[in-house]
């Protein structure tokens, strides 16, 4: 869920930082989620035991900017495939697609990034260091704000995040229960990320 995913932002500032801004205003850095190169889990609370579950299909994107007195600013999206998400039981796959997630009505899982926060004087750099986006993450088609720590990884090649944050799919978002009998299952959900973020081509207009 997402997500959390727009976040790389921060991190691969250093290889943005790197151009200078245009004379007519800021300049722009586009990178892409290597979704075969990262992973998206969860960890549900339930009777006896923990349900954990994967997300095989996402893609993402960000855009960076440097404006032209030196400031920064990001913006992107990260989509998931709702229909996508598994856990390894097909009955209870089954549930959660058709009664939970409702993926006829719902077919995407969506994190926007609204803004990072990370100290720019870190970067350029090689070594790892602590950030905070914040964004809107909309689930069953319902929309809150969202703010994730995450921990940042730059390298030559690449930037990689990692992070969690605690998703509470019944009280905020509406979920359905598939709570039954002596079987329950409790808030909050937590969600953990690894992205591996690469310099892509601008998205065409």
């Amino acid at each position: 869920m997402k997500v959390a995913l727009y976040v790389w932002a921060c991190a691969i500032s250093p290889l943005f930082a790197q151009e200078p801004p245009s004379a007519g205003g800021a300049a722009a850095a586009h990178y892409a989620i290597d979704a075969a190169h990262s992973t998206i889990a969860w960890e549900l609370p339930a009777t006896l035991h923990t349900v954990h579950g994967q997300v095989p299909e996402f893609s993402g994107s960000v855009e960076l900017e440097n404006g032209p007195q030196g400031e920064r600013s990001a913006r992107g999206r990260v989509s998931v495939r709702a229909d996508a998400m598994r856990t390894g039981n097909d009955s209870r796959d089954k549930t959660m697609r058709e009664k939970v997630l409702e993926v006829d009505r719902f077919p995407e899982i969506l994190f926007e990034l609204d803004r990072v926060e990370a100290d720019w004087s870190l970067l350029p750099g090689d070594k790892p260091f602590e950030a905070r986006v914040a964004g809107r993450l909309t689930v069953h088609g319902k929309t809150l704000a969202l703010e994730v720590p995450l921990t940042v990884e730059p390298s030559s090649e690449a930037v990689t995040l990692s992070g969690s944050f605690p998703l509470r799919w019944k009280s905020d978002y509406g979920l359905h229960d598939p709570s039954f009998a002596f079987v329950t299952v409790r808030e909050p959900m937590k969600v953990t990320f690894r992205l591996r973020a690469v310099p892509s081509a601008p998205p065409e207009k």
